[in-house]
């Protein structure tokens, strides 16, 4: 009789989402995004044309009987491929006007999970903990300048009443479709283990 040995167990993965107090630097957040675009469906679809609309968002809580939100820091990225020059562009708010480029999508992978280390810290006494949010949503190319202008700081259209209804609820359609024919997205959540700040 033969006798295998089991396979070996895989190295765990990095989790997608981490958020953390950095002690040595004040209970300052650091956060790190794993491997969350490692999914070849959003690699596929970033190359057939659609942007990735990548956004995080950071929240500090004050523990207490009814915890009290104590501050928030977010950010936006905008991942697209540019076939005429085959080569992928990361644009953020920061830098709307320059954008990153890069040679293949997993070198804009590199560029983008790292670790962060935010400005959000607390400002008082108290036991803390951070959340964090990660949305990754695909989106249609037509949304793409509404998107740049919002990185530029702009107001949407609808919001200052420069659309009309019927436009508005063109967009919010096209985007209902986009979910009914289930191009990818992706939202991660993670929590830090609570701190005590003297």
């Amino acid at each position: 009789m033969l006798w295998l040995a089991p396979a070996p167990e895989p190295f765990p993965q990095a989790p997608a989402l981490s958020v953390a107090a950095d002690a040595a630097a004040g209970h300052r957040a650091l956060l790190r995004l794993g491997p969350v675009l490692q999914d070849p469906g959003l690699q596929e679809a970033v190359r057939s044309g659609l942007p990735l609309r990548i956004r995080l968002r950071v929240e500090l809580w004050r523990d207490g009987f009814v915890d009290d939100l104590a501050g928030t820091e977010s950010w936006a990225t905008l991942l697209l491929y540019e076939p005429l020059g085959g080569r992928y562009l990361l644009r953020t708010r920061a830098s709307s006007a320059a954008a990153h480029t890069f040679a293949s999508y997993d070198d804009a992978r590199a560029a983008l999970e790292r670790i962060y280390p935010l400005t959000l810290r607390p400002q008082r006494g108290g036991r803390y903990y951070y959340t964090a949010v990660l949305d990754i949503e695909t989106f249609s190319l037509s949304d793409l300048e509404e998107l740049e202008n919002w990185l530029k700081g702009e107001l949407q259209p609808a919001v200052r009443g420069r659309r009309s209804f019927p436009s508005a609820l063109g967009q919010g359609l096209k985007r209902l479709l986009i979910g009914i024919l289930g191009l990818p997205g992706r939202r991660y959540e993670a929590k830090s283990e609570q701190f005590r700040v003297p």
